[in-house]
């Protein structure tokens, strides 16, 4: 059987991380957001820029929520169970990629 405790604290460590990366995220896009410099190049370059940051804020939250996913599981004593075949899914996996939901076999 798997140490629950062992992952839930591992995710619950990324989730503050995620938490902490977005908030740094949501600082970047303020200070992008600003009003846009005279000169056209620069204009361009704080354009493309906040693109890049509402891009990774894009992925930071994606992460979050299956992090947040993988914590009710834990709370409701199914993680570690493949959705789609209902077999565990090795510690290794979950070592790796600590939100899987699927186990090895079932991995597209």
């Amino acid at each position: 059987m798997i140490q629950t405790e062992k992952f839930e604290t591992l995710l619950k460590g990324k989730k503050k991380e995620l938490l902490d990366r977005i908030q740094g995220l949501v600082k970047d896009k303020t200070r992008l957001d600003g009003p846009l410099d005279a000169d056209f190049e620069e204009q361009a370059t704080m354009l493309e820029n906040s693109e890049v940051v509402d891009h990774l804020d894009l992925l930071e939250r994606q992460e979050l929520a299956l992090i947040e996913a993988a914590l009710r599981r834990i709370k409701d004593q199914e993680y570690g169970v493949c959705q789609n075949c209902q077999a565990a899914i090795s510690e290794k996996r979950l070592t790796a990629l600590p939100y899987a939901t699927t186990c090895l076999n079932c991995t597209p």
